[in-house]
C-alpha cells in the first residue's frame, strides 16, 4: 500500500496515507513517521484487508475504490487503464445498463448524461425513477471511454435497478431495527435512511447541506426526500455520516465532509495524482475506516450486502478471461476484497451468493437521457458524489491538459488484440507540471465569477481579482494544501468580492454568479437516434415545432396573445398538453386559466417552461399511456372519466365541466362528444347546487373562449378513402360550442330544483350558500346575454350551410340556442335528445326560484339579506321595501344571531346599500345600538366578518357617518384596534363596576347617567 507522504510503497498491509494533514500534504519523512506511528493502532480487519487488496493484484484482480465525480479518481482510473490494459473493466452499476454501452460510447454522446431505470408495476414501487449520472469527469465516464480505447470488454456488475427497487420498498414498508421505523422508511435515530446507497457524500446528516458550504452552490438546500434527483444510484450516505469522518474532519480544521475530501485528494499535485495505486490505496483505506462505522446488520437491510455479492460474483466469473479492472464506489471495496479473499469478514457477503452463480447478465429497460449541471451539483439537494460539477469539470480538464498523448499497447485479452487491429489509440504520460497551472485555473475560475457578478450589476474590479487569486493562494498555503482547493477559492471571494452587507446569499448577484460558476450550466447530449419511448420522442418534436427552446435547462418564458395569433395558440396547446400530462415542463403563470376558470376576460398568458432530465424521466415513466402526447393525454382523460363514473359522487358535474374544459384547452375536441355526454348524464343525477353553477360557469366560460379553442367548428375524424367526415357523437351538424350553450341551459334547469337546498343552510355553510346563489344571479344574466349573442350572430345559420367567420375548416354551424322563450333555449335545444329532465326557460325557472327563496322567511337568513340586496341592485327590489325588510330582521327582541347573519347576507351581497341608501344605515344603526352588551359581544366575531367586505374607502365613509352621529372626529372612528372578544368583555365589565361606582357617590352623570 503507497504511503502518501512519500509516494513510495510499503510491505502489504502497510499503512495507507489519508489520515494526517501531514501525511495529506505530503509533507516527507515527518508525515510517514506519524503514518507508522499510529498504523499499529488500526484495526486488524482494515490491515488485513490491506493485504488482501495488495494479493488480489497479483492475481490480476485490481480493485479501483472511486468516489463519484471526483476528477481526482477519473484521472487514477485513466492512468490505471493504460498501464494495466486489462481484459475486463467491471463497473458499479445496474447489470441491465451494459446494453447502453453502444450509446454511451458514440460520438455524439457528450456528458452531462444519466442512466434512467424506472419501477415495474410488478415491483411495487410508484415513486419515481433511479438516476445514474455521469459527468465528464466522472471516474465511471472515464473508465468506460478509456477502457473502450485499448478494446478492453466493458460490463456493469451490481445488482439490477429493479431488484433494488423492490429490496428497498419492502425494507421501507417493513423496518429494519437500525435503519428506519416500522413502515415509514424514515431513518431511526442514529441509522442512515432506509433504502439509500451507502455512500452519500451530498447530504448531513439532517437531509440538508451545511450552512457555511452554500457558496459553491447555485441555489437553498433542498431535502433529498423532496428532490426528485436524490434516488441516485450514486449516493455516499455513510461516508458522509461516518463518525471517523467527522473526527478526521475536526482534526484536519475542515467544515464539512467535501473539504476532507478536497485536503487529502483533489488538492493532489500532477505526479501524486500519476501515482494511481497510492491515489485508491489512500481512498480504500478512507472508505474503510467509514465502512467500520457500520454493523452487518444495517447494510445487510438497505441491500448493501446483496450488492456486494453480485459485484464480488461478477469478478470472480470476470477473473479467468484476464486481467479485470473493477470500478466500484470506495464503499464497496472492503467488503468485495473479503468475499474475494475468502477473509472471515466476507462472510456475510459470500453466503448472499446463489449456489448456481447469478447467470447472464441481467437485463431490463433502461435509457440514456440528458442530464445537467443543475442536477448533478451536490449543493442542490443531489446526493451523489462532488458538489460545485461546475469546478471540478474545469479542474479534470486541467489534469487532462497535463498529460500528452502517447501511442498505446494492446489489451490483454481478446478484445484488446481486436482493437489494436482497428485504431491506434493515445495513452497519456505525465508532463512536468507548470508552477503557474493552479494559478490559472484559479484565476480563470475568479475572472468568470467577476464578469458573472458584472452582469448581475455587482461590480468586481480587476485589483480585487487579483487580490482574491493571491488570497487563496495563501489559504492554501496555511492549509498545507499544494494547491487552492474549491474552499480556498470560495473563502477568497468572499473576502474579496463581498463589498456590502449581502453577502453572497443564493438570492443576491454575487451569490448567483458563484452558482453559475462553480455549479455550471453544462447540458449533456445524447445520440439523435438514441433509444428513447416514443412517447419522449413525440413530446421534443412538438415542442420543437412550436418554436419552444429545449436545448438548455435554463427556465424560459413564453408570453402568448392565443386569442389572436394562430402559432400562440399552438404553442399554447402544446404547453397545456404537456401540463395535462403533469411532467414538469411548464407552468402557466398568468393570463387566461380556462381548466379553473380565472381571468377569463385577460389576452395575454404567460408560461413558465424548462426541459429537465427529470421531465424526459417524467415521460419515460408515462409511456405506457400511450406512444404519444395526444395518446398518453387522450389515457389520462379516459381514466379520470372512469374514476368520476366509479366514485357516483352526488357532485360530479363541476369534475366532469372539468374534463370537457381539459379536453378543449389541449385541442382534443375529437373526444368531446363522449364527454359531453358524460356531463349530460352528470347533470341530471347531481344534488350539488355549488357543483352544478360551478360545471355551468366552467361551459359558459369556454363558449366564449369558442374562437381561441376552435370549437366553433363541427370535430372531424377519418373517413373513408383518406377523407374526412363530421363527427357523429354529435348531431349533424352542430359544433362543440353549440353543445356547450345547451349545456350551460341544462344546468340551469337542475339549478332551479337545487335552489331550495342554500335555504337549508346552517350557520358554518351560510358563507358557502351566499357564495352559490349570488353566482347563480350572476350565472343566469351571463347565459341570457350569451344566448342572445348567439342568436344575433347569426349561429343559427347551421342549418342552411353559412360559414362562420373565423372558424377553420369551414365547417357548417348549427344553432346553439333555437329561437323560443325569452332565454332563446328550448327544451330540445337543452336536452340535446338526452331526455333531460327541463323547462321551457330555465333562466327564468332559475329566478323565479330565487324570489321564492328571497321571500322565504324560514330560509337561511344569511341566504335572503344577500338576495334582498342583490334584487336592490338590480331594481327588482324598491329601497322602501329593503329598508323594511331589513328592520324587520332587526327588530327588538328579534333572535340577534339571526339578525346579524341576515345583515351579514346584506353587506356580502352589496356592501356599498349601506352608504347610499341612508334609511338602510339609520336601520342597522338603531339595532347595533339596542343590543345589549352580552348579545354584542356573542354577535361581534359575526359582525366583523360582514363588515370585512366593505372596501377602505367605504370603511372610511361609515366612520364619518358615524362620527357624525356621535360627535367624534372620523379619524378617531376609522382606526384598527387590535382587540378581541375577551379584551372587549373585559373592558365593559371594568365600565359597569366604574358606573355603578359613579352612581354610589352620586356622579352618574359622569358616565352619561342622571345625576
Amino acid at each position: 500500500m503507497a504511503v502518501t507522504g512519500s509516494g513510495t510503497t510499503t510491505a502489504p498491509g502497510g499503512p495507507p496515507g489519508t489520515m494526517t494533514a501531514g501525511g495529506a500534504a505530503g509533507s516527507g519523512e515527518a508525515g510517514q513517521h506519524g503514518l507508522r506511528e499510529v498504523w499499529d493502532l488500526a484495526p486488524g480487519r482494515l490491515r488485513r484487508a490491506a493485504a488482501a487488496v495488495e494479493a488480489l493484484r497479483g492475481r490480476g484482480v485490481y480493485l479501483a475504490p472511486v468516489r463519484h465525480h471526483s476528477p481526482a479518481c477519473a484521472v487514477a482510473v485513466r492512468r490505471a487503464v493504460e498501464e494495466i490494459r486489462p481484459a475486463t473493466v467491471l463497473i458499479e452499476g445496474p447489470e441491465e445498463y451494459t446494453r447502453l454501452l453502444p450509446e454511451l460510447l458514440h460520438e455524439e454522446t457528450v456528458p452531462p448524461v444519466a442512466l434512467l431505470s424506472l419501477p415495474q408495476p410488478a415491483e411495487g414501487r410508484g415513486d419515481g425513477a433511479s438516476f445514474y449520472p455521469l459527468a465528464a469527469f466522472s471516474p465511471e465516464w472515464v473508465a468506460i471511454r478509456a477502457a473502450h480505447a485499448i478494446g478492453a470488454d466493458i460490463r456493469f456488475c451490481d445488482r439490477p435497478a429493479g431488484e433494488r427497487a423492490a429490496a428497498e420498498s419492502a425494507e421501507a414498508a417493513g423496518g429494519t431495527p437500525g435503519t428506519s421505523e416500522p413502515g415509514t422508511g424514515e431513518p431511526a435515530a442514529g441509522g442512515p435512511a432506509a433504502g439509500a446507497d451507502p455512500e452519500d457524500a451530498g447530504t448531513n446528516p439532517g437531509g440538508s447541506r451545511p450552512a457555511d458550504a452554500r457558496p459553491g452552490g447555485a441555489g437553498p438546500d433542498t431535502a433529498p426526500e423532496h428532490d426528485p434527483f436524490a434516488r441516485t444510484l450514486m449516493s455516499e450516505r455513510y461516508l458522509a455520516h461516518s463518525e471517523t469522518v467527522a473526527a478526521l474532519a475536526r482534526r484536519l480544521g475542515c467544515r464539512d465532509h467535501d473539504e476532507v475530501w478536497d485536503h487529502l485528494f483533489e488538492a493532489r499535485t500532477p505526479d501524486r495524482l500519476a501515482d494511481w495505486r497510492g491515489t485508491f490505496d489512500d481512498v480504500f483505506a478512507w472508505a474503510a475506516l467509514s465502512r467500520l462505522d457500520y454493523e452487518d446488520e444495517v447494510l445487510a437491510a438497505d441491500g448493501s450486502l446483496e450488492r456486494e455479492a453480485r459485484m464480488s460474483a461478477r469478478v470472480a466469473e470476470a477473473s479467468e478471461n484476464g486481467t479485470v479492472l473493477v470500478v466500484t464506489g470506495a464503499f464497496h471495496t472492503l467488503a468485495i476484497a473479503e468475499a474475494l479473499a475468502d477473509l472471515p469478514e466476507g462472510g456475510p457477503v459470500r453466503e448472499r451468493r446463489p449456489e448456481g452463480g447469478y447467470g447472464p447478465l441481467a437485463e431490463g429497460d433502461a435509457w440514456l437521457i440528458r442530464y445537467d449541471h443543475e442536477r448533478l451539483d451536490g449543493l442542490r439537494g443531489y446526493g451523489a458524489g462532488m458538489p460545485s460539477p461546475g469546478f471540478y469539470e474545469r479542474l479534470h480538464a486541467a489534469h487532462e491538459r497535463r498529460f500528452a498523448p502517447a501511442e498505446r499497447k494492446p489489451g490483454s485479452g481478446p478484445a484488446g488484440a481486436r482493437a489494436a487491429k482497428r485504431r491506434k489509440a493515445a495513452a497519456v504520460v505525465p508532463v512536468p507540471p507548470s508552477a503557474g497551472d493552479s494559478r490559472t485555473l484559479v484565476t480563470a475560475v475568479l475572472v468568470d465569477v467577476a464578469r458573472a457578478a458584472a452582469e448581475r450589476e455587482h461590480q468586481v474590479s480587476t485589483p480585487q481579482v487579483a487580490s482574491a487569486a493571491e488570497a487563496a493562494a495563501r489559504l492554501a498555503d496555511l492549509r498545507m494544501r499544494p494547491v487552492p482547493g474549491r474552499t480556498d477559492v470560495l473563502d477568497a471571494i468572499t473576502s474579496c468580492f463581498v463589498t456590502d452587507d449581502g453577502g453572497i446569499g443564493p438570492e443576491r448577484p454575487l451569490g448567483l454568479a458563484i452558482a453559475e460558476v462553480f455549479g455550471g450550466r453544462a447540458v449533456g447530449r445524447v445520440p439523435a437516434g438514441a433509444a428513447v419511448p416514443p412517447l419522449v420522442r413525440d413530446a421534443r418534436e412538438r415542442v420543437r415545432a412550436v418554436g419552444l427552446d429545449i436545448d438548455t435547462t435554463l427556465p424560459r418564458t413564453a408570453r402568448l396573445d392565443a386569442r389572436r395569433t394562430p402559432s400562440h395558440r399552438a404553442r399554447r396547446q402544446v404547453l397545456a398538453l404537456l401540463d395535462l400530462l403533469d411532467c414538469g415542463f411548464g407552468r402557466q403563470l398568468s393570463g387566461p386559466d380556462h381548466v379553473g376558470g380565472r381571468g377569463l376576460g385577460l389576452i395575454a398568458e404567460e408560461w413558465e417552461y424548462c426541459w429537465t432530465p427529470v421531465v424526459e424521466a417524467r415521460l419515460v415513466e408515462l409511456s405506457h399511456l400511450g406512444a404519444s402526447v395526444e395518446a398518453a393525454a387522450v389515457t389520462l382523460l379516459r381514466q379520470a372519466e372512469e374514476e368520476l363514473r366509479s366514485a357516483g359522487a352526488s357532485a360530479a358535474a363541476d369534475g366532469a365541466a372539468k374534463l370537457v374544459a381539459r379536453a378543449a384547452v389541449v385541442g382534443l375536441t375529437a373526444h368531446l362528444p363522449r364527454l359531453v355526454t358524460l356531463l349530460a348524464r352528470t347533470l341530471d343525477t347531481d344534488r350539488d347546487l355549488a357543483s352544478v353553477t360551478s360545471g355551468a360557469r366552467r361551459l359558459l366560460g369556454l363558449w366564449r373562449s369558442r374562437v381561441e379553442l376552435d370549437l366553433d367548428t363541427v370535430p372531424v375524424r377519418p373517413g373513408a378513402g383518406g377523407g374526412t367526415t363530421a363527427d357523429a357523437g354529435f348531431p349533424p351538424g352542430r359544433t362543440p360550442a353549440d353543445e356547450l350553450l345547451s349545456l350551460v341551459g341544462q344546468a340551469l334547469a337542475t339549478s332551479a330544483y337545487l335552489v331550495s337546498d342554500a335555504g337549508r343552510a346552517g350557520p358554518d355553510d351560510e358563507e358557502a350558500a351566499i357564495s352559490t346563489v349570488l353566482e347563480l344571479r350572476a350565472l343566469v344574466r351571463d347565459a341570457q346575454r350569451a344566448w342572445r349573442e348567439a342568436e344575433a350572430g347569426g349561429e343559427t345559420a347551421g342549418a342552411t350551410g353559412d360559414r362562420v367567420p373565423g372558424s377553420a375548416g369551414g365547417a357548417p354551424r348549427a344553432s346553439a340556442a333555437p329561437a323560443g322563450g325569452s332565454s332563446g333555449v328550448t327544451v330540445a335545444a337543452i336536452g340535446g335528445g338526452t331526455g333531460t329532465r327541463v323547462a321551457q326557460d330555465p333562466a327564468a325557472s332559475v329566478a323565479r326560484e330565487l324570489v321564492r327563496l328571497r321571500d322565504d322567511d324560514d330560509a337561511a337568513p344569511g341566504v335572503r339579506g344577500a338576495l334582498l340586496a342583490v334584487g336592490s341592485v338590480d331594481g327588482e327590489v324598491p329601497d322602501d321595501l329593503l329598508v323594511a325588510r331589513v328592520r324587520g330582521a332587526l327588530r327588538p327582541g328579534a333572535d340577534p344571531a339571526l339578525a346579524v347573519r341576515f345583515l351579514g347576507g346584506v353587506l356580502r351581497a352589496a356592501p356599498d346599500l349601506l352608504i347610499y341608501t341612508p334609511e338602510l344605515f339609520d336601520a342597522v344603526d338603531g339595532a347595533i345600538r339596542d343590543l345589549e352588551p352580552e348579545a354584542f359581544l356573542a354577535v361581534l366575531p359575526d359582525l366583523r366578518r360582514g363588515f370585512t367586505w366593505l372596501k377602505p374607502t367605504e370603511t372610511h365613509k361609515i366612520a364619518e357617518r358615524v362620527a357624525e352621529r356621535t360627535g367624534r372626529r372620523a379619524s378617531d372612528v376609522d382606526v384598527r384596534v387590535r382587540v378581541d372578544e375577551k379584551d372587549l368583555a373585559a373592558g365593559l365589565a371594568a365600565e359597569r363596576e366604574l358606573a355603578a361606582v359613579l352612581a354610589r357617590d352620586g356622579l352618574a352623570h359622569w358616565s352619561g347617567g342622571t345625576p
